[in-house]
Parts: C-alpha cells; structure tokens; sequence
C-alpha cells in the first residue's frame, strides 16, 4: 500500500514538472525547421596589434632611399611641342587625299562604246539623277530611249511596243525597270544591261545611293539569293534609309517591273 502511494506521488510530480512553464526556456544546439530563431552566437574580439619592434623600425629607416626624378631635356620638350601641334596639320593632309571611288577633277571619264564597258565604272560616285544617269548611259551606247521621266519612258516604250514583260529575255543595252526600290512609287529605279550567262542571270550596272553599282536578277527564281555553287543569282536592290513595312520585298527578282528594249 505504502508502495503504491510512493509511486503515485512520484507520477504526478513527475507529470506536473512534464506540462508545467519552464522559467527560463530550453536553447536547442539548432533551430527548429521554420519555428526556432536562435540569436546570434557573440562576435568575437578583435586581435590584438602586434607590438612595435623597435630593431625592425631602424632597419626599415636605413633602407629608405629618396631618388630624385631626372630633368627633361630641352629635346624632350621640343618634341612634345611637335606632338601637340601634329593633330593641327592632320586634317589638311586628310584633306588632300583622293575620294574614295571618286573620280579626280578633270579626269577623262572613258567612253562606252559596249554595254560591258560600264564595269569600269561600278564603284565611282555620282550625285546626278539616277534616270538620267542611266538614259545617258543608254544613248552614249547608241541605244534609242525617249522620256525625261520613268513615266515619260514606258509611256515612249508602250506606245514604240517596246514594253516587255519581266519575264522576257533582256539584251546587253536594255533596260530594267523595278518598282518600289528606293521608295513607294512604282519605276523608282532603272538599270542597263550588260550581260546575260550561261544560268539565265542577268548582269546590269545602275546608281543608287549615289554609287555606280551592279547587279543581277533572275525573274525564274525571284527569291533565290545563291545558286548551290554560291554565285548571286538575284541582288539586294533596296539601299534607301527607311525602315521597311511588314512584307517589303528586297530581291531584284521580286521588284523587277518591265524591260524596256532599246534596239
């Protein structure tokens, strides 16, 4: 009897100091998973400084050697005089040299006598009118145009039935006429031309841009750049400045309008 009360005197404060308030809480070796926030361990103090050495301070003292800077010569300032002065004279030097692909002042510009002679002169800039420039082009070739405009001349080449179709076959001296190259209107840019090969690509010199340039067009394959051996089959014709609209076409195959034959 004695026993058991022992035992269940002995439960209950066991039970009572299980359940009750803790005056001072547990502090755990690591924080519970997203309960527990343990401060932060005390920050050490820093070391201490070394202690001056006063044999090592009077060895650094005798090492110590002041060296001074040597003088400028008077050549050495005479020659950054000179430096500073060269950017002056620079531009007058640039300015003398040539232009680049621009023919000198009072140079003999060579006569066309074939269309193939227009090679010589992809390159060259040239400020003049386009239209112009190409209808001269044609007439020092001997070729027959009429029309002081791009309408003026397919006006002249419908009613003379020189008009053809872009998918017709254009002779070395005829025209290529292509829409919407340079801007929105249609016949904004003419061309003569120069050759035509083995693959059905023809070769013809214009300006654009300012700039005698050359290029090639194949109204078969309109969207072809390369042929599988690499050679230009059609060229990027639109060289202007704007920034294009969705479905702008770039291919001379696919701005080319008509061909005007001038024989």
């Amino acid at each position: 009897m004695r026993r058991a009360l022992v035992l269940a005197a002995l439960g209950t404060a066991l039970l009572g100091g299980a359940c009750g308030t803790r005056a001072r809480p547990y502090r755990f070796a690591s924080p519970m998973l997203a309960t527990a926030d343990v401060p932060p361990l005390p920050l050490r103090a820093p070391p201490a400084p070394p202690r001056p050495r006063p044999e090592l301070a009077n060895r650094e003292a005798n090492a110590i050697r002041v060296v001074s800077a040597p003088q400028i010569r008077e050549a050495s300032a005479a020659m950054a005089e000179a430096v500073t002065a060269a950017p002056a004279a620079q531009p007058e030097a640039r300015a003398a040299l040539p232009a680049p692909h621009r023919l000198p002042d009072g140079a003999v510009v060579p006569a066309l006598h074939v269309p193939a002679d227009l090679r010589a002169r992809v390159g060259y800039r040239d400020k003049r009118d386009p239209f112009a420039v190409a209808i001269e082009w044609s007439r020092a070739l001997g070729r027959i145009t009429d029309g002081a405009t791009s309408t003026d001349l397919l006006t002249w080449a419908e009613s003379s039935s020189r008009l053809a179709d872009p998918a017709a076959i254009a002779l070395p001296g005829d025209l290529l006429i292509f829409d919407h190259a340079t801007s929105d209107l249609e016949a904004d840019l003419i061309a003569v031309v120069i050759d035509r090969d083995a693959r059905g690509v023809t070769e013809y010199v214009y300006l654009g841009g300012g700039v005698v340039r050359r290029g090639f067009v194949d109204i078969a394959r309109p969207a072809t750049r390369r042929d599988p051996q690499g050679l230009v089959v059609n060229t990027y014709l639109r060289h202007g400045k704007r920034w294009p609209a969705n479905g702008t076409h770039y291919l001379a195959g696919e701005l080319i309008a008509h061909v005007v034959h001038t024989r």
